[in-house]
């Protein structure tokens, strides 16, 4: 299991930039602890951990769709369902270019879902979706 965890957690984040991965050992600490307590709060199985390694998201369970929702609040891109513009144009902005930034937070910052998590699922889905607009 910490073998999936280990590398679920450098998949969601590298998912997340665009770029390589260029995080220091602290930020690599802070986002397995965050991954860690998510997993466990959320309940995520072996399966679903192994989905997550493998960016496959088709059909996403309950537990998944609030892992990754846990996991953005956690860092501070998500707070009580609402995007947290500030910090996401602090954290991609500065890889990604903060105009590409912008747009992909035009884009997505209000999608709602059913719920929490489904929300938090629906932010990624639209992010990931953005994300692959502005890059081509």
């Amino acid at each position: 299991m910490k073998v999936f965890i280990t590398l679920a957690v450098v998949c969601l984040i590298a998912s997340v930039l665009p770029s390589p991965l260029e995080l220091n050992e602290e930020q690599k600490a802070k986002a397995k602890q965050y991954f860690e307590e998510c997993i466990k709060q959320e309940n995520v199985s072996d399966e679903d951990a192994n989905k997550l390694r493998q960016k496959d998201f088709a059909n996403p369970s309950q537990n998944l769709k609030c892992f990754g929702t846990c996991f953005f609040e956690k860092v501070g891109t998500l707070k009580d369902s609402q995007v947290q513009e500030d910090v996401v144009l602090a954290k991609l902005g500065s890889i990604l270019g903060e105009e590409k930034t912008k747009t992909i937070l035009a884009k997505c910052k209000d999608v709602k879902g059913a719920d929490r998590c489904d929300t938090g699922f629906k932010i990624y889905e639209c992010f990931e979706s953005a994300k692959a607009e502005v890059a081509a």
